[in-house]
C-alpha cells in the first residue's frame, strides 16, 4: 500500500501497489490524479522530429508549386507583355530558389537528426 495526501483537502489517503490513474478522495470526494513517477523512459525523438521534417518538406514542395504557377500562367491569364513577362519570370525564379533553399534545409535537418 502508498500512502498518498489528497491534493484538495491534504488528508491521507491509502491507494494499492501499481495502481495509477483517477480516484477519489474518501474525504473530501474530490478527483485527483496519482501517476507512476518511476517511469524514467526515454522518449523516442522518432516520432517527434519526423512530423517537423515533413512539415517543411511539405512547405517547399508548395514553394516549387507556386514558381511552377507563376511563370508560365500568370503572364498567359493576365496577357502581360515581353517585359512583364521577364519579370514574372525573374519572381519565379527567385520563388524557386526558395523552395530549394527550404527543401535543402529540410535534408540537412534529417541528416543532423540521424
Amino acid at each position: 500500500m502508498v500512502e498518498i495526501q489528497c491534493p484538495h483537502c491534504d488528508e491521507n489517503v491509502e491507494l494499492e501497489d501499481d495502481v495509477f490513474g483517477l480516484f477519489d478522495c474518501p474525504h473530501c470526494d474530490e478527483e485527483f490524479i496519482w501517476e507512476d513517477d518511476s517511469d524514467d523512459r526515454d522518449v523516442s525523438n522518432e516520432y517527434t522530429t519526423k512530423p517537423l521534417n515533413i512539415g517543411v518538406i511539405k512547405v517547399g514542395l508548395g514553394i516549387l508549386l507556386v514558381a511552377a504557377i507563376v511563370w508560365p500562367v500568370l503572364p498567359a491569364l493576365f496577357e502581360m507583355g515581353w517585359g512583364e513577362g521577364l519579370l514574372m519570370m525573374f519572381a519565379a525564379i527567385v520563388i524557386f530558389c526558395v523552395g530549394i533553399g527550404v527543401l535543402f534545409t529540410a535534408g540537412i535537418m534529417k541528416f543532423l537528426r540521424e
